[in-house]
């Protein structure tokens, strides 16, 4: 855990965001960010390379060979990303090269999506670039139950077990009051965030839409039980919008 929390606060998250993102981003920290599930209290892992640099001295990675690479027993601290598409690559090698400062080997290793998602369904990576949800409905425990974590091809990518988690899985099933539930899953959320299983990226607090400007709107997208999906149902051709675009 301390070499994975590690390799979370090597990622320069705000210098990415400036650089590459257009300051469009922000830092993502919860698994349910903007939300009410989202559980305030998640690690914010900054980017700190000295705090990266003492959690892998406690780990054994302090010595170094002779290219400066942090060893353990005389083997070099080195992981393989794997990813599938290019364009992920202006993050990624911003983050090889922030690694290599302090030491670290990263490997990237471009799939094409098929190898790839066969790789991930079946938990054979170092380290995997991929954009992922973790679910509220129909429940928490396709993403984070124990009894998913020694099966291939579902949404425990990460073999993630954890009694407690089990056990509010169990109970959010059962709860039918909306704030207990809410308040279920917040619980998860801090507990999956500090097993830092995933290293979290950087979340867009805004939707895009691009469309025909012929559509009639409801003055809220948004059903009492609905999602995004909702934007476009709701919709209606108006006329007159119809044959000014025409």
């Amino acid at each position: 855990i301390r070499v994975r929390r590690a390799l979370t606060l090597l990622i320069n998250r705000p210098l990415l965001i400036e650089k590459l993102f257009f300051n469009e981003y922000v830092p993502l920290n919860s698994f349910y960010t903007g939300t009410i599930y989202e559980n305030p209290n998640n690690p914010k892992n900054p980017y700190d390379p000295q705090a990266a640099l003492k959690l892998l001295a406690e780990a054994g990675w302090s010595a170094r060979d002779s290219q400066g690479r942090l060893v353990r027993n005389g083997q070099p601290l080195v992981v393989e990303l794997l990813y599938a598409s290019k364009s992920s690559e202006p993050f990624l090698t911003v983050y090889q090269d922030d690694l290599r400062k302090v030491g670290i080997g990263l490997n990237l290793r471009l799939a094409n999506p098929e190898t790839a998602w066969k790789l991930e369904m079946e938990r054979r990576f170092d380290a995997m670039s991929t954009g992922w949800g973790a679910l509220v409905f129909p429940n928490p425990e396709t993403s984070f139950h124990s009894r998913l974590a020694d099966q291939a091809d579902n949404n425990n990518i990460t073999g993630l077990k954890d009694t407690r988690i089990d056990e509010l899985c169990d109970l959010y099933d059962k709860e039918f009051d909306q704030q207990k539930r809410a308040a279920i899953i917040r619980e998860i959320d801090g507990i999956v965030a500090n097993h830092h299983h995933y290293a979290l990226g950087w979340t867009a607090p805004f939707h895009r839409i691009a469309y025909w400007n012929k559509f009639g709107q409801p003055d809220s997208y948004f059903s009492r039980v609905g999602d995004q999906s909702d934007i476009t149902s709701l919709w209606w051709i108006d006329a007159a919008k119809q044959q000014q675009v025409e």
